[in-house]
């Protein structure tokens, strides 16, 4: 009965040196296979998505301090969140989609609370004006 166990140990302790081998090979040799049609396809698609990423940043830059660009890149974000809600392949598009509208709305409203600051210190100002005006034609 001992024997079998020791036996047994030193069969499984050589099984798991040999798997460690092969990771470790695995891990080090290159990979010898082209990629199929469906690789390259993802890898293509990958590529296409990078690239409208930086497009739309750059756009973004462009149209920063205007709420009405802004407003017509949300809208391009929101047709394409409708066109592909329903592909399971397209999440990651989905969700850089909404991150990005989720963006752009933070920044409508922070130039809306800007604009909206910017009239009441206009209207503080002019009010400010208009009591200076009579205290200075008051006095020789």
């Amino acid at each position: 009965m001992r024997r079998i166990v020791v036996i047994s140990i030193a069969v499984l302790a050589m099984l798991a040196v040999a798997m460690m081998v092969n990771v470790w090979h695995a891990a080090r040799d290159p990979v010898t296979h082209t990629p199929g049609p469906l690789e390259s396809g993802r890898i293509q698609l990958r590529a296409q998505f990078e690239d409208a990423k930086k497009t739309e940043a750059m756009a973004e830059q462009q149209a920063w301090n205007s709420p009405a660009q802004l407003r017509t890149l949300m809208q391009g974000h929101e047709q394409r969140i409708d066109k592909l809600k329903d592909n399971k392949e397209a999440a990651e598009i989905v969700a850089y989609d909404r991150d990005a509208v989720d963006r752009l709305e933070k920044r409508i409203a922070q130039i809306a609370e800007q604009e909206a600051a910017k009239a009441e210190a206009a209207k503080q100002a002019a009010q400010e004006a208009a009591k200076q005006a009579p205290r200075e034609a008051s006095q020789p």
